[in-house]
């Protein structure tokens, strides 16, 4: 469900005709990060029982897998609406956005490890800090940039 409103956006702003393809893709790979790392959180305290890594101990591979289902279908609720591409393309940017956001995320970790910190900051309460909020849109957006500017023309996806 949540990966279904994650992936409603251009209804819920109005069906804009007019945006950008950049637009489009920016759009796109901020629900898809927000569909994952929802699918991921909810799925892992669920289900997960297989530590995913040493650097980040709380994340499992049950979350793992179902964060990024939750980011393909994501991005390919999002094609259905306004994607102007093929629905490979769609699972391709999903995948894309979903390992991006994951590294991200780990690289994250993996600095708060060296440094000895637990929390990045007390900003948002509960969340480990802000760096905790965007880490996952670190990786992520230099390869929307390369997808919809090298990888979709030259494959024609």
């Amino acid at each position: 469900m949540l990966a279904g409103i994650g992936g409603a956006w251009p209804i819920l702003l109005g069906g804009q005709t007019h945006w950008t393809l950049g637009l489009v893709a920016t759009l796109i790979s901020f629900s898809s990060i927000i569909a994952a790392d929802t699918c991921a959180f909810i799925s892992g305290k669920a289900f997960g029982r297989t530590p995913l890594t040493s650097i980040s101990p709380k994340k499992t591979w049950e979350g793992t897998i179902v964060g990024l289902g939750g980011c393909i279908a994501s991005v390919i609720l999002s094609k259905i609406f306004s994607w102007p591409a093929s629905l490979l393309s769609a699972i391709a940017f999903g995948i894309l956005n979903f390992f991006g956001s994951i590294f991200g995320d780990l690289t994250e970790s993996m600095i708060k490890r060296d440094a000895g910190v637990k929390d990045s900051g007390s900003l948002i309460p509960g969340h480990g800090g802000i760096l905790d909020r965007v880490d996952s849109y670190i990786f992520t957006g230099a390869l929307a940039y390369s997808f919809v500017k090298i990888i979709r023309p030259l494959y024609g996806v």
